[in-house]
C-alpha cells in the first residue's frame, strides 16, 4: 500500500510540473520564424522574425508586431500609413499554422 501511495504522489508531482511548464509556455507567447504560405488558390504568406511579421496577399506588404495569446494571435500593422490590429483565431500542427482557419505551411 505504501509504494502505491508513493507512487501516486510522484505521478501526481510529475503531472502538476508538466501543467505548470505548459502554463508558463502559454503565458510567455509562442515565438515563431521563418516564412509560412498559404495553399490557397490566393496566395498569401507571413514572414516571422522574433517579434516581426510580414503579411503579404495580392502583390502587397505590410509589416508590422505580433503576439499569440493563447489560442490567439494579434498583429498589430500599419498599411497605406493607418494602423490596425487584426485578432485572429491561432493553432499550430507540426510545420503548419492555422489563422483564422486558413492553414500555412512553413517553407
Amino acid at each position: 500500500m505504501r509504494n502505491k501511495a508513493v507512487f501516486s504522489k510522484k505521478v501526481l508531482c510529475l503531472a502538476l510540473a508538466v501543467l505548470l511548464l505548459a502554463a508558463l509556455l502559454s503565458a510567455c507567447g509562442g515565438k515563431l520564424s521563418g516564412t509560412y504560405r498559404s495553399k490557397d488558390v490566393i496566395a498569401q504568406s507571413f514572414t516571422f522574425d522574433g517579434n516581426q511579421v510580414t503579411m503579404s496577399a495580392f502583390g502587397i506588404n505590410a509589416n508590422g508586431t505580433y503576439e499569440i495569446k493563447g489560442d490567439e494571435i494579434l498583429i498589430t500593422y500599419s498599411l497605406f500609413g493607418m494602423e490596425y490590429t487584426w485578432k485572429q483565431p491561432f493553432s499550430s500542427s507540426g510545420k503548419s499554422i492555422f489563422i483564422g482557419g486558413t492553414e500555412f505551411v512553413k517553407q
